[in-house]
């Protein structure tokens, strides 16, 4: 049988033509549910990102057979599996999305969201769709599927034109959920010069064949998280922002062939997890800084993963250039059973303006892993071109 091999390029087009198809199909069905009583307004974002590793060869990895052949590799997309190894390549960080949004009253309103990578080799993927009642200005109900609220930038994090780096720092986005099924609620309120809005939030996710767990396992395993509970606080003023999140849920992780949960290093097959964090991000006239720390708090069957991040920049008329640190540490209570790994990273970014609505950025990344290698030290160069539309 043969079998039909695409570019980067080609993949890159087909992926755009299926987001495509799949909009248009559910912009069908949206408007026929409508019966013409409703308006429909959509947006789109794409990312063209090329990029490569470079530098001495990293020995004794610990990744999956899948990734350890390259010479050098660096995860940029924990959550899709996308790799950057010594060849240049589209793939890990490209990406193209819709979203529309039917209008039926002052009240309600459904959106869909739909997201190809190429590092999904060209998939296609419902990131969103919910129903959303406004009762009144200060709260707001959903239902259906939305992002996960892991991170400051969680909701946007597909769209490359909304932060200053070729990618969000992957030593911190980056988990084996994205997405979930569930309920929210948000509030929000003017508290004199303070802006506050709060989301309360339930549901499950289920990812099957986890790309993330590929990057560590030779077997394909699904990963469960259950009764997802959380909520998140931001409150802003003027230059100043900060957000907290706090999440509790359920882990366990499936053999993906045989249907059987996995053992995990605490001898038991399924956890609680707890998450929470804080950002804190400024805009002081041409200055930025931005800022976020991480606690995935697993000590119970796994590990405790602490994660931050902090970038400086300035902007010059059209050009941002920044420059950010990030780290990536974890430990255990059962050494016998799980090795754990650290990271840090540094990055030097540069980001151009080129018309309100797109941007090129520039970026080279130097990670350094260790003393327990994972996927070994890598410098990675990469150029990008965001837009939104």
């Amino acid at each position: 049988m043969k079998q039909l091999m695409l570019s980067p390029c080609a993949s890159f087009r087909l992926m755009r033509r299926s987001v495509a198809v799949c909009s248009l199909g559910l912009c069908a069905f949206l408007v026929a549910i409508s019966a013409s009583a409703a308006s429909f307004d959509y947006s789109g974002f794409a990312s063209i990102v090329a990029g490569k590793t470079f530098g001495a060869c990293a020995q004794n990895v610990t990744v999956s057979d899948f990734y350890s052949s390259p010479c050098t590799r660096y995860v940029a997309d924990w959550a899709h599996g996308g790799v950057y190894t010594p060849d240049i390549s589209l793939k890990p960080d490209s990406k193209v999305g819709l979203q529309g949004s039917l209008t039926f009253s002052n009240h309600f309103s459904a959106t869909a969201q739909v997201v190809g990578r190429l590092a999904d080799g060209a998939a296609v993927d419902l990131e969103w769709a919910y129903v959303t009642y406004d009762a009144s200005p200060a709260w707001t109900f959903q239902v259906g599927r939305k992002r996960l609220p892991l991170y400051y930038f969680s909701a946007s994090q597909d769209v490359g034109y909304t932060y200053p780096w070729v990618r969000l720092p992957p030593d911190i986005y980056g988990w084996d959920a994205v997405n979930y099924n569930g309920v929210n609620a948000t509030y929000r309120k003017q508290l004199g010069e303070w802006s506050l809005k709060s989301n309360l939030f339930a549901g499950d996710e289920t990812t099957r064949n986890s790309s993330y767990a590929k990057l560590s396992y030779n077997e394909p395993k699904d990963v469960k998280w259950e009764n997802i509970r959380g909520a998140d606080l931001e409150l802003a003023r003027e230059w100043f922002t900060t957000r907290l999140t706090y999440i509790v849920s359920d882990y366990q992780q499936i053999d993906h062939t045989s249907g059987e949960p996995d053992v995990l290093p605490s001898g038991n097959t399924k956890g609680k997890q707890i998450i929470y964090g804080i950002a804190v991000n400024l805009d002081i006239n041409a200055w930025l800084v931005r800022s976020e720390y991480s606690v995935f708090d697993r000590s119970n069957f796994l590990e405790k993963s602490k994660a931050w991040m902090i970038g400086v920049g300035r902007r010059f008329g059209k050009f941002t250039p920044m420059v950010t640190a990030s780290s990536y540490a974890e430990t255990t209570p059962f050494p016998d059973n799980y090795t754990p790994v650290n990271w840090t990273t540094q990055a030097l970014s540069l980001r151009y303006e080129l018309t309100s609505s797109s941007a090129l950025k520039f970026e080279i990344d130097r990670l350094r892993d260790g003393p327990n290698t994972y996927a070994g030290d890598a410098n990675v160069i990469a150029m990008s071109y965001d837009v939104i539309f």
